[in-house]
């Protein structure tokens, strides 16, 4: 029985397809740089700073002063004494603060809030960066997987055509025919499953990109540029732990917005005690009646300086204050132990490095023992010194240590990444994360 020679047809064009459109490869570069500008989490990011700059503006407000103009017009069904049924008036009102204690706790409370929202929003573009370029390498991942699956789909049908010409010819039994049928079956079936990962992985990459990601042939997933700068960048990355964890503690950004707060916080835990102090303002007022009496001037101007000192305001400012300390204390140790979070994700991501590219070397080192004995093999199973059985087995061992090797090398990049951004640093060095 012949299986459907279809799959290993579209599976060809599909790869040639890659190589004719190697030109218009998607980057990393690019993928992360159209994540930036379409994933609605980036774009939210900048408009929390514009909320937290408003009120900062706010707080600001409580040391200018302000002017109020006000009106005034009465109509009476019955005259006045002066024979008028209408009157009119008009004021405007300047007031400025002179001492309000309490204003400038909140200002710095404010403007910590501000600085703290803008890491946050660098953190965030960060998050947004380093998802794309997961999904960017697991993507490739995927493609390595599916042609591995194709390559040995194609062996499957070179396999079974020489043994059945063997077996028509005598040379070797009908069973030989029946194992590489089925090692074509299951062949076709690794091709059918790594064609769904590969085709669910570029979803993901086009969903986080927030646009679609053109086909570069009708029906199939474009190709994707391997990032050869992270590859080798993983493969040659040494340090001194020490060191990187004194620049990631100085450089990542949600560290210094877990800082910005703690200071927020110790801000507005000063504002009840500054409520003991009194607030003193100055308001000057000028009032314009258009059709004054005789006995009524024009315009009457006056000046009043205002002095309000809460003595006692039933315990409200020591209750308020007892709580925001605890809810800075609290800030404070959130942020402690973001430090020391970060100290352990540096260590362990370089000691993931580390091991995940020895894995790589092996499993690379691998590869060309499987190759060799599946080339091998192929020439003793035409010679006739070797049975079906072995043929079959050298096959899926070759195609087992291709899979091995592209999830080697994934989770090579992968630590990489998580180190990358253990660090503090984006995913790619082009600046595209500020």
């Amino acid at each position: 029985m012949r299986l459907n020679v279809v799959p290993a047809i579209v599976v060809t064009g599909m790869l040639l397809s890659h190589s004719a459109h190697a030109e218009e490869a998607l980057r990393l570069e690019q993928a992360v740089r159209a994540a930036l500008d379409n994933n609605e989490r980036s774009r939210r990011a900048p408009l929390r700073v514009d909320q937290a700059e408003g009120q900062l503006d706010r707080a600001r407000g409580a040391f200018f002063p302000t002017l109020t103009a006000g009106g005034m017009g009465q109509f009476r069904l019955r005259e006045d004494r002066s024979g008028r049924n209408t009157t009119s008036s008009g004021t405007i009102t300047l007031s400025q603060p002179i001492l309000a204690a309490s204003a400038f706790p909140a200002y710095s409370q404010a403007s910590h809030q501000l600085e703290s929202e803008r890491w946050t929003a660098v953190q965030e573009k960060r998050s947004v960066a380093f998802d794309t370029a997961r999904a960017f390498m697991q993507t490739l991942a995927a493609e390595r997987v599916f042609d591995a699956a194709a390559q040995r789909l194609e062996r499957a049908q070179a396999n079974l055509q020489n043994a059945e010409a063997r077996a028509a010819a005598g040379l070797a039994s009908v069973n030989d025919a029946t194992r590489a049928t089925l090692e074509l079956a299951s062949a076709a079936r690794e091709v059918a499953t790594a064609e769904g990962r590969v085709g669910t992985a570029y979803l993901g990459l086009a969903f986080l990109m927030g646009r679609p990601i053109a086909p570069s042939t009708i029906g199939g997933p474009p190709a994707l540029a391997p990032p050869d700068r992270t590859t080798r960048a993983a493969e040659s990355f040494e340090t001194n732990p020490d060191d990187q964890v004194r620049a990631a503690l100085d450089r990542r950004p949600d560290l210094r917005a877990a800082h910005e707060r703690t200071e927020a916080m110790r801000a507005s835990a000063k504002e009840p005690l500054y409520r003991l102090f009194p607030t003193l303002s100055a308001s000057a007022q000028v009032r314009v009646l258009p059709d004054p009496l005789p006995t009524e001037r024009a315009h009457e101007e006056s000046a009043t300086l205002n002095l309000q000192w809460n003595i006692f305001d039933a315990g409200f400012r020591y209750a308020d204050r007892r709580a925001r300390v605890a809810q800075a204390e609290s800030q404070a140790l959130e942020e402690s132990y973001l430090r020391r979070t970060i100290d352990n994700e540096i260590r362990v991501a370089l000691v993931s490095l580390k091991a995940a590219r020895e894995a790589f070397r092996i499993a690379d080192e691998a590869i060309a023992a499987a190759e060799k004995s599946s080339e091998e093999t192929e020439i003793l199973y035409r010679q006739g010194l070797a049975r079906a059985i072995e043929l079959t087995d050298a096959t899926a061992r070759r195609y087992d240590a291709e899979v091995t090797r592209a999830s080697a090398k994934l989770s090579m990049e992968q630590a990489y990444l998580e180190l990358r951004y253990a660090l503090g640093l984006g995913p790619v060095d082009d600046g595209a994360v500020k």
